[in-house]
């Protein structure tokens, strides 16, 4: 009895131990399945959340390139450049006076001085002119010439003698340029 119950213990035993020795692989499997997709989720996320980022930094770096480069036009002096435009017949020129304003800041109309600004100040310079148009016999009551200004002169000073024009009554005026081939 104690021989068979040895064994049968002892079968017992092995039988136990052989069920022990299985690993149920089925759940480790449903775990790393489960583990893998969660990733491959995060994954796409975080890769769409990436490309909408980069697509912003580019579109700052574009915005700020171009606001540098605005800037740096503004700040660096300006040659304009000859243009192409209609040509305006100066010997019949409909009636429309010339205002020439020269390198030497001097103002003409036509061909007569009106106000030499070299030596005056731009606001002394602009109140002269205003005077010398209303004075000259070929400035009074026009309302239309043409501007003949120098590319060397400042910028900002042939714009303030638009403004003065406008002031003195002279609604429109053209532009002269010269033709690129000079």
């Amino acid at each position: 009895m104690g021989m068979g119950g040895a064994k049968g213990g002892g079968g017992r035993g092995r039988i136990a131990q052989a069920s022990l020795s299985e690993i149920n692989v089925t759940p480790l499997v449903d775990v790393m399945l489960v583990l893998l997709v969660i990733f491959m989720v995060a994954s796409a996320v975080e890769t769409a959340r990436i490309s909408r980022e980069a697509e912003t930094l580019r579109q700052v770096a574009t915005e700020e390139a171009a606001s540098k480069l605005v800037t740096d036009e503004n700040q660096v002096p300006v040659d304009l450049p000859r243009v192409t435009a209609d040509k305006i017949n100066v010997a019949s020129k409909n009636g429309k006076p010339i205002i020439s304003f020269d390198s030497e800041r001097k103002i003409f109309i036509d061909k007569d001085l009106l106000i030499d600004c070299k030596p005056k100040t731009v606001d002394a310079c602009l109140d002269g002119f205003e005077a010398a148009l209303s004075k000259n016999p070929k400035g009074h009551g026009i309302r239309d010439a043409n501007l003949r200004a120098d590319r060397h002169l400042d910028y900002g000073l042939v714009l303030a003698l638009m403004a003065r024009m406008r002031r003195s009554g002279i609604e429109h005026f053209g532009l002269i340029s010269e033709d690129p081939g000079k």
